[in-house]
């Protein structure tokens, strides 16, 4: 299952509240910063922040040809073309641009990603890869219940008020029923929105993935603004709303990733390998997302230990796990400082409502 699902584009837009990540992070120009690419977002938001360097590596070529192609439209575009393709406002621009400019940007295995699958951008990336088929059914399910002025009026809600009022009158006494319990707990479908067997196995087993999902929906729905939520309109209704889209699709950023791109570094690879061939003390910043709900308990012990030889002294790395509680094993825990308070702030304000716990860690020893 794992073979057929995780390959191609699985993430069309990473879910990673990018908010969060600035401020654990606290980007200075001397950082290193490291992170998995997933769809290309989250080391696009990092590079809005100028760090010295910028390494994003991911272990799927697919997700690697997706951010060649959005830092060739970067540094080829002009700011409102590239929101037209990447916003998906109107991207079948990308079929005029792609053959004279973003081509020649991209490596071979990029170009020959792309050569046989620019349609998909030209349709819009949202609508496709594994989130992007996981979406369309959501929305296809939302239908049956809600019509489409009635998620508009919750998409323009403006206070907290607002949203639970609507959520308890139009879907807490609908949405839970025998239909979504069936169509949560059926792998398949939780495959597609990139939930790994691995991950699906660590949450249902702790927590039951229904009554997991069934909170984080609630939680986001009635205990989150709605209004600037780019991950929730993207979700049930297929597009962005305005300006409320990840930080690298602003326009007022978009001068900073042109003159930055020379500090950034595309892996194709894996990340504890990677990690062990670099110099150690290199790496400022890591931000690891959810792999280790992905991982064996040794995966995750020796990948947290290639971690440490590569972490510069006070390096901060963050993580997510879709578990409330995926603590680091025992042999890393003496060599780092937990900010457990920073974290519980941060993920009190998560927008994405995909994990169950947050992260942040700084390093101050070596394994």
């Amino acid at each position: 299952m794992e073979s057929l699902v995780f390959r191609g584009i699985v993430f069309n837009m990473s879910w990673e509240d990018p908010e969060m990540d600035r401020r654990a992070f606290r980007i200075t120009p001397d950082d290193v910063v490291i992170s998995i690419t997933s769809a290309g977002c989250n080391p696009l938001n990092f590079l809005c922040q100028s760090p010295r360097k910028l390494i994003s590596i991911d272990s799927n070529p697919a997700q690697t040809a997706l951010l060649e192609l959005k830092l060739a439209g970067i540094a080829t575009l002009d700011h409102e073309t590239f929101f037209d393709i990447f916003a998906a406002r109107r991207p079948s621009r990308v079929t005029s641009v792609y053959r004279s400019r973003l081509r020649p940007c991209l490596s071979a295995k990029a170009r020959s990603f792309w050569d046989k699958r620019l349609w998909m951008a030209a349709r819009g990336v949202y609508q496709f890869g594994r989130m992007g088929l996981f979406c369309r059914i959501l929305r296809a399910y939302l239908h049956t219940m809600l019509r489409p002025e009635q998620i508009d009026e919750f998409l323009d809600s403006r206070t907290l008020e607002e949203q639970r009022a609507w959520y308890n009158r139009h879907l807490a006494g609908r949405f839970w029923g025998p239909a979504s319990k069936a169509l949560i707990r059926f792998r398949p479908f939780m495959y597609l929105a990139g939930v790994h067997p691995r991950q699906f196995d660590l949450v249902d087993d702790r927590h039951d993935m229904f009554d997991y999902v069934k909170e984080r929906i609630e939680y986001v729905l009635t205990q989150v603004p709605i209004y600037n939520n780019y991950f929730l309109s993207i979700t049930v209704s297929g597009r962005f709303r305005g300006n409320y889209v990840p930080p690298y699709l602003l326009e007022e950023n978009f001068e900073t990733l042109k003159n930055n791109l020379d500090r950034v570094q595309v892996v194709n690879g894996w990340l504890g390998p990677y990690l062990d061939s670099l110099p150690p003390g290199s790496i400022h910043k890591f931000n690891l997302l959810d792999i280790f709900d992905w991982m064996t308990p040794e995966a995750f012990e020796a990948t947290l230990h290639s971690v440490l030889r590569a972490a510069a002294p006070g390096a901060t790395f963050i993580y997510r796990s879709g578990s409330y509680k995926l603590d680091p094993p025992t042999t890393i825990l003496k060599h780092v400082t937990s900010h457990a308070d920073l974290a519980r702030e941060l993920f009190a304000t998560d927008r994405s409502a995909t994990y169950g716990s947050f992260y942040v860690f700084s390093v101050n020893g070596k394994a």
